[in-house]
């Protein structure tokens, strides 16, 4: 290629990219609900304004300076700190509602652009996609059906603004919070469903049980006197006093086996066990103690995700 289609190509490039940030700076908004600069925060639906959790640290009236430049006060619809999400409702406001990117072709190498609004003016970062995974869940629990990893700088402010592709289009939310030192964006379906339940309920539902477990392994002797499948099950090393465990009358040193007939060999494996749970519905489990085998029916409580 010749040096001046080269420049023609980067010039082109460069003119889209531009246009990328511009098309998404119409639905960010600035959010001042902290000390120092504000956060960013993005019109998710009609109305409805997404951002992350940690950086709303209030729950009355949360000032906005929206794109146009006027401001406006929204009201907290919820919050849940497990995905670190917040919603807030803008009430007589007709906001731009950006459009949605296609995540399924996303791949590690494409271009993305993180958008921020840490001011009166918009500002925007430019990087690949560095990594792109299966489900994977954040330090307090909450399942994320796809890891988009950054290679990217998240400036302060940018925590709550999108990740957009080289049009403009909404790919994830940015987050600097959930995986410390990794910049990382919560994809576009993990934010609507967290959502969804938000604006009905104020919070998003997590039945637990109260118990905290570790992998263990299982002798040979005792999966073969016990015909067990797996030989790895999770020790119970701490109930929650007052907790649905604590009441079914589980001890310090079981050792779960199954929860509803799934084999239990990871934490994960309970949590998915918990959280396939309708409300006021019962897990059941199965567990070691003392030699033999014994089974437990435990009917959940509902943990908000809220802080």
């Amino acid at each position: 290629m010749s040096r001046s289609g080269s420049s023609s190509t980067l010039s082109e490039l460069s003119s889209q990219l531009a246009s990328a940030v511009e098309t998404a700076a119409k639905s960010i908004v600035s959010i001042h609900a902290r000390r120092r600069i504000p956060s960013s925060g993005i019109v998710w639906r009609d109305g409805v304004v997404i951002s992350a959790s940690h950086t709303v640290r209030r729950d009355d009236e949360i000032p906005l300076t929206l794109p146009d430049g006027n401001s406006t006060v929204a009201k907290v619809a919820g919050r849940d700190s497990a995905t670190d999400l917040i919603a807030l409702r803008l009430e007589g406001t007709k906001s731009y509602v950006a459009p949605r990117a296609d995540i399924s072709s996303l791949r590690v190498g494409s271009l993305v652009l993180a958008v921020g609004r840490p001011g009166p003016n918009v500002s925007a970062s430019f990087g690949i996609v560095s990594a792109v995974g299966e489900g994977w869940r954040t330090w307090q629990g909450a399942r994320i059906d796809r890891v988009l990893r950054l290679d990217l700088a998240v400036y302060d402010g940018f925590s709550g603004g999108p990740l957009v592709d080289p049009s403009g289009a909404v790919l994830g939310l940015n987050n600097s919070a959930l995986a410390r030192g990794t910049p990382l964006a919560l994809p576009a379906a993990a934010v609507d469903r967290v959502l969804d339940e938000l604006l009905e309920r104020g919070h998003v539902r997590r039945p637990f049980i109260g118990v905290a477990v570790q992998p263990v392994a299982l002798s040979a002797s005792v999966v073969k006197q016990h015909s067990l499948n797996d030989d790895t099950g999770l020790l119970i090393v701490s109930i929650a006093d007052g907790s649905p465990a604590e009441k079914a009358g589980m001890l310090l040193g079981d050792v779960l086996l199954e929860a509803n007939g799934n084999e239990l060999s990871g934490p994960d494996d309970l949590l998915d066990a918990l959280s396939s749970v309708s409300k006021d519905g019962a897990v059941r489990l199965k567990f070691l103690r003392g030699g033999g085998v014994k089974t437990a029916s435990i009917t959940p409580a509902d943990r908000e995700g809220s802080e």
